[in-house]
């Protein structure tokens, strides 16, 4: 098989995990419209760090130590769910008035590179790259530099859409009762994904 042949699956399957909704995307919609792009470049570049070395750990051994040891993911699974849903109470409980919002700040670096060990999509989509990331490396073991350059740019593409659409969206959410209809929703999807942990 060429190298074209072998990264495309994880290109396509990667994609697609990471562009559709999850908790990720719920926040980043909430901050582009909460923050607009440019606070929010933090949070989005956080989790792009994130991803990298969560697939890169998981490529290293995750997946057979959770194989191993089935108890650490009903500990990621715990503080996962425990994260998702006070981010979304935090979420649909954020205060519209001027005052509120120049004191809210949006996700740091840091704590979104962290999040992505909580995140059970995350995780969850990594498990599912592993196996695609193996047989790719088991026929040219150079290919695992090449596909962690390729998460990046990849990861990028597939999330920012979500920063535009939530910055879009900012100058319809100039009632009150908008902004809580929004902050509700956004801040229920995310507390949500909490339950697809345990089903």
């Amino acid at each position: 098989m060429s190298n074209l042949e072998l990264l495309s699956p994880f290109v396509l399957v990667a994609y697609t995990m990471w562009a559709t909704p999850g908790p990720n995307n719920m926040m980043l919609v909430y901050s582009g419209a909460n923050f607009g792009f440019k606070r929010t470049l933090p949070h989005l570049l956080g989790i792009i760090l994130g991803t990298c070395i969560l697939n890169f750990v998981a490529v290293l051994g995750l997946k057979p130590l959770i194989d191993k040891w089935p108890i650490l993911m009903l500990g990621l699974k715990i503080t996962g769910s425990i994260w998702l849903v006070l981010i979304g109470w935090k979420m649909a409980h954020a205060s519209n008035s001027q005052a509120a919002r120049e004191q809210s700040k949006p996700m740091r670096f840091i704590a979104a590179a962290l999040f992505q060990f909580a995140n059970p999509k995350a995780i969850t989509a990594t498990l599912a790259l592993v196996s695609l990331v193996l047989v790719a490396i088991e026929t040219n073991a150079n290919l695992l530099w090449v596909i962690m350059l390729i998460i990046p740019p990849l990861s990028f593409i597939s999330i920012i859409p979500w920063v535009l659409a939530g910055q879009g969206i900012r100058r319809f959410l100039s009632t009150e009762l908008r902004w809580k209809l929004f902050t509700r929703g956004t801040g229920a999807l995310t507390a949500s994904c909490a339950l697809f942990l345990w089903i």
